[in-house]
Formats: structure tokens, sequence, C-alpha cells
């Protein structure tokens, strides 16, 4: 859309003393930094978010309205699930009547369809079709982005669901290999259900477990160092490309449940980094980026090749929007929002410091409570039975020892906690950070050993 026909739009459906407005789309967990920002740029903040979600999720929406807290900021909240776009798009042309809506930020990939809808119906920056509708399904990444993409197969359960051996076997044999293999489920979200495969006959046995009527993207399981690729991109010109490191529990399970953080990354070379910024701005140009954050994870393998494993069309999760504002001592956040409000930006890449995130493994079973010995100053914040948001963080100075900054606990007392298989499953992270030529590693192991997770058995 051209930028005379932005203003037509938005001419068509503001009024003359309307208030300036920005609509997000957010958990309401995440909303905090990006929530300060627009307060202070004097925006009125519209927000759309889940009916229900995780044990954080319900406690945002439990404590909606409630004065000193962050959400008292909120000018309006829309609790709306994310498939219900007609309702979202109502809701926002609602709002364009009563506000000077000037920008729509997602932060959420579950509503990164809907904000796509609304941004493009009220004009306004955005990723665009092409992006946006590639971003939030594998197979069209691995069909539009086969150059930069694993081998892969879409399998499509039966409705009646796989009957006999034979069965599966003929469905595993649709993948042509090679092995080991991954099965990416196409109807769920982040790493829920994803796992590893070693061979055809334990691929059949991973088929023939599948709900009816599902679809299964089976690809070439790609070893190697895996990293956050982050793209900003304003008017289709990529502004700064970010790097994170990323590590799983892989090496010890069948899973790939993201458990550390790192920017900017220890294990990582000039050459490789041009490797993998050559294969992200192909990407990007290939989906015609057009505003907003592309958020992009890749392998590098030990010959050098780049093999994007996906991308989405929204900021990344956890606390790595944390570790830039830490790594850099600028937070991205307002970078963000210039984007969408359509106004020229920039985001240095100096990284002073180097930050970490890191979750914690545990033991299943009933959460008692969390103990950190020896971290000066440090006591485990229970957000999800507080606040239910996630803080701003601030930043330290360039040649400040290592800091702990903060030790969230993400579920409640008294929550029962399951083995590590997706995302939703881990509890307790600890952000840190040191100078730039400091020993991550070390301190890492340090907060590794001060802290400890109690659980007791569940009961069944």
């Amino acid at each position: 859309m051209t930028d005379s026909t932005q203003r037509e739009v938005r001419a068509f459906s503001v009024g003359a003393v309307a208030q300036p407005a920005f609509i997000i789309f957010s958990d309401l967990s995440k909303i905090g930094p990006s929530l300060i920002e627009l307060r202070k740029r004097g925006l009125a903040v519209l927000a759309v978010s889940q009916k229900q979600g995780s044990v954080m999720v319900q406690k945002g929406i439990q404590l909606l309205g409630t004065p000193g807290h962050p959400f008292a900021d909120l000018t309006e909240v829309s609790l709306r699930d994310a498939t219900d776009i007609s309702g979202i798009a109502d809701q926002a042309s609602r709002w364009a009547q009563q506000y000077d809506v000037q920008g729509v930020l997602v932060n959420a990939e579950v509503y990164v369809d809907a904000g796509q809808v609304v941004a493009d119906m009220l004009g306004l920056p955005n990723p665009g079709w092409r992006a946006s509708t590639v971003c939030r399904n594998k197979l069209l990444q691995r069909r539009y982005l086969r150059q930069w993409s694993p081998v892969s197969a879409l399998v499509t359960i039966p409705a009646d669901g796989v009957e006999g051996r034979s069965q599966a076997e003929k469905l595993a044999a649709e993948y042509p290999g090679p092995f080991p293999a991954a099965i990416k489920p196409l109807d769920r979200e982040s790493s829920i259900g994803v796992r590893v495969v070693k061979d055809a006959s334990a691929l059949a046995d991973a088929i023939a477990a599948q709900e009816p009527g599902s679809r299964v993207l089976v690809e070439e399981r790609v070893w190697g160092r895996e990293f956050n690729v982050d793209t900003l991109v304003s008017n289709g010109k990529p502004i700064v490309t970010l790097f994170t490191q990323k590590g799983t529990n892989e090496d010890s399970t069948e899973f790939f449940v993201e458990l550390v953080h790192t920017t900017p990354p220890a294990n990582l070379d000039e050459h490789e980094t041009a490797l993998i910024t050559e294969a992200q701005l192909g990407v990007v140009d290939r989906l015609g980026f057009e505003n907003g954050y592309a958020h992009a994870e890749y392998r590098i393998t030990h010959d050098g090749r780049v093999v994007l494993m996906e991308i989405a069309a929204r900021a990344p999760g956890d606390g790595c929007l944390h570790l830039y504002h830490l790594s850099t001592g600028r937070p991205i956040e307002p970078v963000i929002i210039d984007i969408a409000l359509g106004r020229p930006t920039e985001y240095p890449a100096v990284f002073r410091r180097r930050g970490r995130q890191v979750y914690f493994e545990h033991t299943p079973g009933v959460l008692r409570d969390i103990k950190a010995e020896g971290l000066a100053g440090i006591t485990p914040r229970w957000l999800a039975d507080t606040t239910g948001i996630w803080p701003e963080l601030a930043s330290a100075d360039a040649d400040a020892p290592a800091t702990v900054h903060e030790l969230f606990v993400i579920k409640p007392r008294g929550f029962v906690l399951e083995q590590l298989t997706e995302s939703s499953n881990r509890a307790v992270t600890a952000i840190f950070d040191v100078p730039i030529d400091g020993d991550i590693d070390a301190e890492e192991a340090r907060v590794r050993r001060a802290v400890t997770i109690e659980t007791e058995p569940a009961d069944g």
C-alpha cells in the first residue's frame, strides 16, 4: 500500500479530535516494556490478548483494572481468541472510529494473522501479506524458502486415524530421508510436539501415534550450532540484524526445549556471521518483508552449511529483548514501535556486555520453593503469584562486574511441574550478564550452583 493510500484510509476512519492510540497484540505477561514506551509517547494503548492460556496469562487477566498495577495504563483491553479474526477486525474498526490509531504491533505468534489484517485494514505499516502468511505456516516456509531449508515432506494423517502397521509405514515412506528426522506438527506453536526419530521404523511409530486428521512436517534433522537471527525492517529495508546463541535440551532428550539464550553469541566468528546474515537477508527479501521484526532461527553445520529452521513475523519471546537491552545498554522496544509508527529509526548493534538467560531443569512434582544462596541482592520473584508481568530490567555499566539481574518464577507455588518436553513446562529462569570480554560460562555455573528448585512428588 502506498503512502498516499495509507493517508486516505486513515483520513476516512479518524476523527479530527481523536486521541492518538496504538493497538498491540500481546500476552499480558510480556506487554510491560512496550506498554511503558507507548505511554511515554502519550499514546492510548489498546490491547488484544487471549481469553485463556498459561498461569501467567490467567494471573494477568485477574489483575486487569487493578489500581497501581502496570495494566492500569492500558486504555482498553479486548480478550479474544486469535482465530476470531472477524471479531478482532470489527473491534479494531470501532477503535479506529473512536481513536486516532497510529500503529499496530504484534508480540504474540498466534496473533500474526489478525495483526496483519488490522494493520492493512487501517492503512498502517505491517510485515506484508506474503511475509505474515508464510511465517505462520511451517510447510509454506519450506516451500517458499527451499534454498535455505532442510529436506522435508508433508504427511497427512487420515481423518479416521492410522489403521495398522502397513498404513503407518506407507505414510512414513512419503519422507525420502535422510535420518534421523524431526517431526513438527503443523497445528501447534513453539516446540510443542516436536521430536526426533532415528529411522523409518521409529517414524512409522510416531505417525501411528498422531491425532486423526492431523498434519505433520517430517524433515531432515540438522545438526549444528543454533542461533536466533533477528532483522528489523523499515519500508522494505533491513536496518539491523542481530544474533542470539541458543541452547536446548536436545543433547540429553528427544525434545527441543529452549533453555539458554546468549547475546551476543560466544561461539560465532566473523565468517560464520557473514554466512548467516547473507541467508537471513535473502530470506527477508524472498518474503517481501515490508515493516517489522523478522525473527528467524538458523543452524550452521560443521561444514559451514546454513539452514533455516523457522521464521516468524514478530519479536522473539522469553527474555531475548531484555538481553538486547542489557548487552547494548539500549532497549529495542522504542525501535520496534518506531517502525510500527512508520518513523525513521535505527539500532546501533554495539555490544558492551554479554547477557545470558537460562531456564533451570527441575524434578517433576509439586513446586514448593525456590532458593538462591550466594546471589547478593537476588530474591526469587514469583511472577505467577504476584504481578503476572515480566518487568523492565536496568542495564549495567559496560565495565561493571558480573551481574545477576533477576530470578523469575513463572509458575505458582503448588503447581505440578512436568518433564521439560515443551517450552510451557519451564518454571524458573535467571537473567545475568558480564563485561563483553568476561566469562559468561563461569557466571552461569555460579548461578546454577546457587539456585535450588524444591519439588515433592505429586499425588498419583
